[in-house]
């Protein structure tokens, strides 16, 4: 059904003659599940597709790119469409830029053949085992939940002779317990995607929430320290490292003069080795290819806490007159952005529970109430939501408001150890990490 779309598409760009044009068309099939308490409140089954063309128009060493969203089939809409894209093309001329050409593609499965089979009765099955989960909980109840299966088709065709599909599944939950004691009333609320049915862990999942919910209700604010050691998880990790250090790691940083990673350049300790993994298995951002059609790949960013390489797309791989690293995202607009697939980070060589018994005083921040450090300068300053303080080697009193703040750019030259143990959080595989000199305040 979806090569007869993209006929119809390429066939109008055919008879109006256009050169140098790219269709990229999604097949997408969404079932929900939504719980209000511990009730089933809706079952919802959302199918629709969606596609982008661009078109360029070549003009000496310069190209300008048009960019058009649509979902209709209709010839008429499709010439519209088209036009509009020729027009923008001639009105945005930029650098130099071509289409890929076919390449060698690694073929990598990235969806379930379980849910591609049977969406319904996985769905199903898994959103009566996370509510079954919630409602065992002894000391926190459920207030809210929403499970979701995705199940994507994504086609990619241009003129210079690339076709190329991929099927793709994956999880979002969002899932909300509180708690109450003597009169207080905590929540704990958790949003997500996930990669692999495996990745889910309702068990211990469920139950660490419930018991960041009721840990909440007898947190206290924590001591200050203007030089402190902090553990992190891989969650956390996550929202403080990939904005800023796959910022500084991107070819269109480089070329705007905003990198401050010299190839060559010592930028973090000697026990971080940072790697982008298109291919990685359980990656929410795996694909054989990226959103232009190059394919994707491993790439070292940092080894042993040196920068080795940079992360390019098209475009700026030909503005710096190498190959591109496969490295291309697709924005909500259509647009071609130079960004990360999944990042990982190797482990290290001891546990997080001999991490933990190896600090005399310092703090374990399990989650902010936000974090968004600027991806540019690095600096950051954000709220604490679930944490525990760290004496002589143990958890001990459960911590919350209060805040941490630092630069990412000088945390990372400042990590003290990394576990051996590594989780998934949507597009990165990170260990838990401890990192000192950071500030924490009440």
């Amino acid at each position: 059904m979806s090569n007869e779309r993209l006929e119809v598409i390429e066939n109008v760009l055919k008879s109006k003659k256009i050169e140098d044009y790219e269709i990229y068309l999604v097949d997408k099939a969404i079932f929900e599940t939504i719980f209000l308490k511990d009730k089933l409140e809706k079952e919802r089954e959302v199918s629709y597709f969606e596609y982008f063309i661009r078109t360029l128009s070549q003009k000496g060493d310069q190209t300008g790119i048009g960019v058009v969203k649509g979902n209709s089939l209709d010839p008429r809409q499709i010439e519209k469409s088209v036009e509009i894209s020729q027009l923008l093309s001639k009105n945005n001329a930029s650098s130099k830029y071509q289409f890929p050409i076919s390449a060698k593609i690694q073929d990598i499965k990235t969806a379930d053949d379980r849910i591609l089979k049977d969406p319904l009765t996985i769905k199903k099955n898994l959103a009566e085992e996370l509510i079954v989960e919630a409602i065992q909980q002894k000391h926190a109840t459920p207030t809210f939940g929403r499970f979701r299966i995705h199940s994507y088709n994504n086609f990619l065709r241009n003129s210079n002779d690339l076709n190329l599909e991929a099927k793709k599944t994956f999880f979002f939950i969002e899932f909300a317990l509180k708690a109450q004691s003597e009169g207080k009333l905590s929540e704990f609320w958790e949003v997500g995607y996930f990669k692999e049915k495996e990745h889910l862990k309702f068990k211990e999942r469920v139950s660490e929430w419930a018991r960041k919910a009721n840990d909440t209700l007898k947190a206290e604010i924590p001591k200050p320290s203007s030089s402190a050691i902090v553990v992190f998880p891989p969650s956390v990790l996550r929202l403080a490292l990939t904005p800023v250090l796959g910022t500084h790691s991107l070819g269109k940083a480089y070329f705007e003069k905003i990198s401050r990673f010299n190839i060559g350049d010592k930028v973090a300790s000697d026990n971080i080795s940072l790697y982008d993994d298109g291919l990685l298995e359980g990656g929410l951002n795996s694909n054989s290819w990226d959103s232009e059609g190059n394919a994707h790949q491993t790439t070292e960013v940092i080894k042993n806490g040196v920068f080795q390489n940079r992360l390019f797309d098209q475009k700026y791989a030909m503005l710096e007159g190498v190959q591109s690293t496969g490295n291309a995202r697709r924005a909500e607009s259509g647009t071609i952005e130079n960004g990360f697939s999944n990042f990982t980070i190797s482990p290290g060589e001891i546990s997080f529970k001999e991490m933990i018994s190896n600090i005399k005083e310092g703090y374990y921040i399990e989650q902010f109430s936000w974090l968004n450090p600027d991806a540019i300068s690095g600096n950051f300053g954000a709220e604490i939501r679930n944490g525990y303080y760290i004496k002589n080697g143990e958890l001990q009193n459960p911590i919350k408001l209060g805040n941490v703040s630092g630069n990412v750019l000088e945390m990372v030259k400042n990590c003290v150890c990394i576990s051996k143990e590594r989780e998934f959080t949507e597009d990165t595989l990170f260990p838990y990490m401890a990192f000192r000199t950071l500030n924490v305040s009440s």
